[in-house]
């Protein structure tokens, strides 16, 4: 094989991984989305505490087993927004956390709410069986509700208070044990 060849080789796999790793950049956050919770690119539970908490936007989605359900249908709960697709590498390996985080939270007052970027239902159901998810999965395959939210990144979750204020945000995978702690913080307040 010539160095080009090589090359050209070597550039693609890259690209593949970086894909398949779930870096998959959307567009920027517009600023007040970013404020809420930690800053984009990154963040922190206790990032939340020293932002002022936002409106978050209402939405109706369609679930695996075709309801509507709407943000709202969960108003007085603590509620996880997690946005994911089943061609994230990252999201895939962070769903057993949340399944672990909502057998341990579900008779908290907690809801938490997958909202799949797939537009293939079929390989959503399946995906979901095989991980074994038993929490809510809403549909968005147009992105309308990933862009109401600005999502730029998957994975990507928002904590939504009781009252439906954005009180916390983080992008990328996140671990059991800070979304407990993101939990705990917003049951307290």
């Amino acid at each position: 094989m010539d160095f080009k060849k090589i090359l050209l080789l070597l550039v693609t796999i890259g690209m593949l991984f970086f894909l398949v790793s779930g870096c998959a950049c959307m567009t920027e956050p517009p600023e007040e989305i970013g404020r809420a919770g930690s800053q984009s690119g990154g963040g922190s539970a206790e990032g939340s505490s020293s932002s002022p908490a936002i409106p978050a936007p209402e939405f109706t989605l369609n679930s695996l087993d075709g309801r509507e359900v709407s943000l709202s249908d969960f108003r007085g709960k603590v509620v996880v927004l997690n946005f994911w697709a089943t061609w994230c590498g990252t999201c895939r390996a962070e769903m057993p956390n949340l399944e672990r985080a909502y057998q341990a939270y579900k008779d908290k007052n907690v809801e938490l709410v997958g909202i799949s970027m797939d537009t293939d239902t079929q390989l959503v159901e399946s995906f979901v069986k095989e991980v074994g998810v038993t929490y809510t999965i809403l549909l968005d395959p147009s992105h309308r509700v990933a862009s109401d939210y600005a999502i730029w990144a998957l994975p990507s979750t928002y904590i939504v208070d009781e009252k439906g204020m954005i009180v916390g945000s983080e992008i990328g995978q996140l671990a059991e044990s800070m979304l407990k702690n993101m939990l705990d913080q917003a049951l307290e307040e």
